[in-house]
């Protein structure tokens, strides 16, 4: 009797698995079909940085290339043979560091609206580089909506220009 029992028992506990499994089976082999499209971004969108030389004066403007406003500021590194004047335009000031910064946010698709202009004056006949580090973050709104950065949650892209040739005399006067 005591068989028997034990038999019904494990005979339940079989039957109630096997129903148990077709609709687990149906739940995880369920599949659904659409059309359309989704922009799918992972991480933050990189600004870009454009850079133009005319003669010994290299001129910086940056553009917003993600989806939400960012605080902007740059910088030139250059060998010790030369030196860099800046040429602050209006919304460019010096900073912290050899940093400059630009004071108004920059939107979406937009880009600084003046330019960080730096002149280089070489004291040295070989070819050199002026690199260009330029730092973004996102504006922060306070409760009145006043923008504020945070520069330690920065987004960069350093940008190397082909190197200045063929420096002239005229050329490497001190700017006054």
């Amino acid at each position: 009797m005591k068989r028997i029992g034990l038999s019904l028992v494990a005979a339940a506990a079989i039957v109630l698995s096997i129903s148990a499994v077709r609709p687990a089976i149906a739940y995880f082999t369920d599949t659904v079909e659409t059309s359309g499209k989704f922009d799918l971004k992972i991480g933050d969108g990189k600004p870009g940085i454009d850079e133009k030389v005319e003669g010994m004066t290299k001129s910086i403007t940056i553009k917003n290339t993600g989806d939400y406003d960012i605080f902007v500021r740059a910088k030139a590194i250059a060998p010790e043979t030369c030196t860099l004047t800046p040429q602050l335009a209006e919304g460019w000031s010096k900073g912290d560091g050899d940093f400059y910064y630009y004071s108004k946010p920059v939107s979406p698709g937009e880009a600084t609206e003046t330019e960080l202009k730096i002149h280089i004056t070489s004291n040295s006949d070989y070819d050199f580089n002026v690199v260009i580090v330029q730092e973004a973050t996102k504006v922060l709104y306070d409760e009145a909506g006043n923008p504020s950065a945070d520069w330690n949650a920065k987004i960069s892209r350093t940008q190397q220009e082909a190197p200045a040739t063929e420096v002239q005399e005229s050329d490497t006067t001190p700017a006054q």
